[in-house]
Parts: structure tokens; C-alpha cells; sequence
């Protein structure tokens, strides 16, 4: 018995396969034009699960190195802002310590005090830079001037967000005080309050009132310097948190030899963490907790008697704690024409630096942990795109080969078509 097929069974399964294995082949080429391994997910889709995941970090990195890199523009700007802050004060300092030399007269005094007050306009331009859209010392306010100078009824007063600075004690009590932070992959996280926990992102604006100080400072003790005799040892118990030690120094001829002699000793005790003031005898400290006098526990000397024990003067001087306002008070002074008050302002301005120094050196820090970090993610990235490439990139060699197969196979199929459909046709109109 003979069988014989359709000619459109044969022409529909003919077709049915040169489609297919046309499609195989256009998609192969697509690959490889493309340069992908899969151009769609059900083409692969455990690779393209693994993919998505791979390009969602990939996002992510390139999210935290942006907001990195304008962290870095931040901190650079911060840091050379403060540094530029702590060159002023030392200008004012010197200047101070012209102003307040007897060897002024007047007129030459109200000069240097006229440099003083522009001192402290630069520094209030200086904490009031924007960066990246940011003021940066302003704390959370971007609307308006972090510091500005106004003229009072005693003199001018620097405000801080509309306060002045003498007004609270913790930098903290100001509007706006607190502190912007940004994500940088070190795992961003929300603390009971509801509040950004600090320890998990990277601060990029700065509490203006906590850098240059705020309020009134504490109680100051004073080294009564005219008050000691040339040529007599004194002795003095200096503690400098919880290290004590009594100090032995000889008085000289005035003021000036005096303190040299009295941080010579110093030095030697606390290297060079505490210095008097020779003009005025305030005693200085270079670390956090200040520094704490008695003249008590005077020690004997090799002869049996005790050192005689040095004047020394404790109060509250109730001079501001805020760099600016001080430098402005201590130009007021220059202008009464007041030498003695001038020199106290220029030891009290010499002791706040510290903070701007310990500032500084913080901002230091952080700048380099910036740059550690974009390092860190720089080598993420490459190890994710890496991933990338493996999971979804093609691989030529491979795709030559494989399209070269189908295009075989393809002119296979269009030969044996070529025989088959005519016979088919013929067989059926017969």
C-alpha cells in the first residue's frame, strides 16, 4: 500500500523548521552583536536573576561613590576653610600682641584694631561658604547666612542662625544644630529615635557654633606675674587633668623673663600641652579639660625650707568662648585704648585655637576616610562589573562558531527545500 503525505503537512513542518532554525540563528547573531549572552530573561533566567542582583550593587556603588565624591568636595572646602580660620586667629594674636605693646600710641592702636574687626568679617565669610548647595557650617538651615556681625549697643556681636554666640553654653541649643548626613555604603541605618544613627553614615554639614566656640567661658586662673620678686623661687602645683606636678621656677627681672622662666619648667612637666601668657600670666592649656593651679604641697628644699609660693589669681573672666566674638571684643578693646584687657583677649584667643585645631584635625581624619572608601568601592565595582561580564556578556569565539553551525544548517535546509516542495507538489497534483 502506498502512503502519501500531504503536500501542506510537508510545506507546514518545513516552514515550522526553517523558522526555527532561522530564529536560533538570528538570536545567536543578536548575542553576539550585541555582546550580551541573553537578550531577554526567559532566555536565561537563573543568570538573569543573579544579573539583576549584580546590576541593583552596581547602582548602588555608583550612588555611594557620587555621594562620596561631593562628601570629598565638602571636606576639602571644610578643611581648607578652618585651616584659613586658624591662620586668622594667628594673625589676630600677633596683631594682638602689637596692639597691646606700650609702644603704640593711640591713633596706631585704633589702626590694629581696624585689622582685627576685618579679621573677623573673613572669618564669618569663611563659615558661610556653600558647597554643593550646602551650608556647610550651617548645620540643617541652607536658607540663610550661618554667621553674621551686627553692631550693638557695646560693641558688634557675631549671631549665629539669628542668635548670639554668647547666648548658650552648648553649641547644641542653636537652631538648626543639627547635622546632615549621607549614605556611603557602610550600612545607613535608623536609630529608636527615627533619627540617622551617626556611626552608620558620613556627616557633610558642620555644627558652625561647635567648631569656633560658643557662650562664656569658665573659670581662669592668672599667674599674678608683677607680683613676684626678681630672683625668688617659687613653687606652683599644675594639674593637667589627672597628671599633677609641682613646677619650681625663679622670678627674673619683669614680666617677660618671668614666664620664660615659668614655661621652661612647664615644659619640662607637660611638654609643650600647657605655657603662661607673659603678658598677662594666664595659664594655657593644649588639651581638652583645661589645666587646674594650687600653690599647695610646695615641696622642701635641700636646705629645709620651702619654696615661697607663687600669687595666683582664679575667676571667671567672662570672656566669650566664641572665636569671633572675642576677636571682635579684643578690637574693642585695642580701640578704649585699653593695653592691659587687650593682652588677656590675645591669651584667651591663643586658647581657643586649640578647639579649631582639634576641628581641623578631625575634618583631616574624615577627609581620609573619604578616600579610603572610594577606594573600597572603586574595587567593588570592578569585582561587580567582572560579575557582570561573566553572567551576562557573550563570548565571541564561542557565538563565531555556534552561528557558523547554524548558517550550515540553514543552507541545508533551504538545499533539501529546494528538492523537497517541488516533488511534494507534483506528487500531490498527481
Amino acid at each position: 500500500m502506498n502512503i502519501r503525505i500531504a503536500g501542506g503537512t510537508v510545506l507546514r513542518r518545513y516552514m515550522h523548521n526553517l523558522e526555527r532554525n532561522m530564529g536560533r540563528k538570528n538570536s545567536e547573531e543578536n548575542k553576539f552583536y550585541s555582546s550580551r549572552s541573553f537578550n531577554r530573561a526567559s532566555q536565561n533566567p537563573v543568570a538573569a536573576a543573579r544579573a539583576l542582583r549584580v546590576r541593583k550593587a552596581i547602582y548602588d556603588i555608583n550612588t555611594y561613590q557620587d555621594n562620596l565624591k561631593t562628601a570629598e568636595m565638602i571636606y576639602a572646602n571644610a578643611e581648607s576653610s578652618v585651616m584659613k580660620v586658624s591662620s586668622i586667629i594667628q594673625s589676630t594674636y600677633e596683631h594682638l600682641v602689637k596692639g597691646a605693646h606700650g609702644s603704640l600710641n593711640s591713633d596706631d592702636a585704633a589702626i590694629v584694631a581696624e585689622s582685627i574687626d576685618k579679621f573677623a568679617e573673613e572669618m564669618v565669610q569663611l563659615m558661610n561658604i556653600v558647597v554643593a548647595d550646602r551650608r556647610i557650617f550651617g548645620g540643617i538651615n541652607n536658607s540663610s547666612l550661618a554667621f553674621k556681625i551686627e553692631d550693638g549697643p557695646m560693641g558688634k556681636i557675631a549671631y549665629y542662625h539669628d542668635k548670639p554666640v554668647n547666648q548658650y553654653q552648648d553649641p547644641n541649643l542653636f537652631p538648626y544644630s543639627g547635622v546632615s548626613y549621607t549614605d556611603i555604603g557602610i550600612g545607613m541605618t535608623m536609630g529608636r529615635d527615627n533619627r540617622i544613627d551617626p556611626q552608620s553614615a558620613l556627616p557633610v554639614t558642620f555644627n558652625g557654633a561647635e567648631i569656633l566656640g560658643c557662650g562664656l567661658d569658665g573659670r581662669t586662673t592668672y599667674i599674678d606675674l608683677h607680683k613676684l620678686e626678681d630672683g625668688e623661687t617659687y613653687s606652683l602645683d599644675v594639674g593637667l587633668g589627672a597628671d599633677r606636678k609641682t613646677i619650681i621656677f625663679t622670678a627674673g627681672a619683669n614680666n617677660n623673663d618671668t614666664a620664660k622662666n615659668i614655661n621652661e619648667s612647664l615644659f619640662k612637666a607637660f611638654g609643650s600641652k600647657v605655657s603662661v601668657g607673659a603678658e598677662s600670666g594666664l595659664l594655657i592649656s593644649n588639651v581638652t579639660g583645661g589645666v587646674s593651679v594650687s600653690v599647695e604641697n610646695s615641696p622642701p628644699r635641700t636646705d629645709g625650707q620651702t619654696f615661697s609660693q607663687a600669687s595666683i589669681s582664679t575667676y571667671a573672666s567672662g570672656f566669650s568662648a566664641n572665636v569671633i566674638q572675642l576677636v571682635l571684643d579684643s578690637a574693642q578693646a585695642l580701640k578704649a585704648d585699653d593695653r592691659l584687657l587687650a593682652a588677656k583677649y590675645a591669651d584667651a584667643l591663643f586658647a581657643l585655637q586649640t578647639n579649631v585645631s582639634l576641628t581641623l584635625a578631625k575634618i583631616g581624619n574624615t577627609h581620609e576616610f573619604i578616600e579610603f572608601n572610594l577606594d573600597r568601592t572603586t574595587n567593588n565595582m570592578m569585582s561587580l562589573l567582572e560579575q557582570q561580564r561573566d553572567l551576562e556578556a557573550s563570548k565571541p569565539e564561542e557565538q563565531i562558531t555556534l552561528i557558523k553551525v547554524l548558517e550550515s544548517i540553514f543552507g541545508a535546509q533551504l538545499q533539501m527545500g529546494a528538492q523537497l516542495l517541488p516533488m511534494s507538489i507534483f506528487n500531490f497534483l498527481k
